[in-house]
């Protein structure tokens, strides 16, 4: 039996995700949101610029295991998505900024429950998650 496993895929996921979700928001909203910031460092960040797309994955779960057990074949993956926008930029914007982000999400084939709506003295957020298996072979991004 061999000792190595065909895991290391997983540990690459995340990023790829990111870097995708924040190349799709940079070229559909940095010409009208220049401080647009996408981000997977906690949403509280001290000076964090707005709007803020914060992506947070929650534990993936092994699935598709084999008898063989060696291999990670397929995960089930989810992620909260929060996006916050000032109260002077109005909740449109946290609407307009959200949308972008479904879609990015959406094409990269997850599904969505899609986004819940919050609001402070200082700032609208939205709130979605988005979850969807992956397996070892497939090339989402």
């Amino acid at each position: 039996m061999s000792s190595s496993s065909n895991s290391s895929w997983v540990f690459d996921l995340q990023d790829k995700i990111y870097s995708r979700l924040d190349a799709v928001c940079a070229a559909k909203l940095s010409g009208k949101y220049p401080d647009l910031n996408v981000t997977m460092d906690s949403h509280k960040v001290v000076g964090a610029k707005f709007p803020n797309v914060y992506l947070h994955f929650l534990t993936p779960v092994e699935a598709g295991k084999d008898l063989v057990g060696q291999d990670v074949n397929a995960i089930y993956l989810t992620a909260d998505i929060i996006v916050t926008v000032t109260s002077a930029q109005k909740m449109e914007v946290a609407r307009e900024v959200t949308q972008i982000v479904v879609d990015c999400m959406k094409d990269m084939r997850f599904t969505a429950s899609l986004s819940e709506f919050r609001d402070t003295d200082t700032e609208y957020r939205t709130v979605s998650r988005f979850a969807r298996f992956i397996g070892n072979e497939e090339n989402p991004f």
